[in-house]
Order: C-alpha cells, then structure tokens, then sequence
C-alpha cells in the first residue's frame, strides 16, 4: 500500500463524513494534505467499503 494510500485510509470514515456534510474535495484535499485527484480516486473506493448498513424495517 502506497505511503499516500495509508496515511489517508485511518480517516475513510471521518473524510466520507465531511463529503456528506457537504465539505468540496478540494477543501478536503488542502486540509489532509493530499492530491485533489488522490481522494477523488479513493471515496468510491471508500463508499463502497464503508456502506453505511440499510435501516431494517
């Protein structure tokens, strides 16, 4: 796993958050430090793993 990959997967979660919150990846990108392109590669990556489970009804 790159160094990049890792140092941002501990923080999926927390940056998949502030995506739903409304927060640009571009703002997303300045405060982790990363690439624009690096995260927009990562979230599909990162919803798919980190699914939020359907409510049962």
């Amino acid at each position: 796993m790159s160094t990049l990959r890792s140092h941002l997967e501990w923080k999926a979660e927390q940056i998949l958050g502030q995506l739903r919150d409304g927060y640009s990846l571009a703002w997303l990108s300045a405060v982790y430090e990363v690439p624009e392109e690096h995260l927009a590669a990562r979230v599909p990556e990162w919803r798919e793993r980190y699914a939020s489970p359907e409510p049962e009804a």
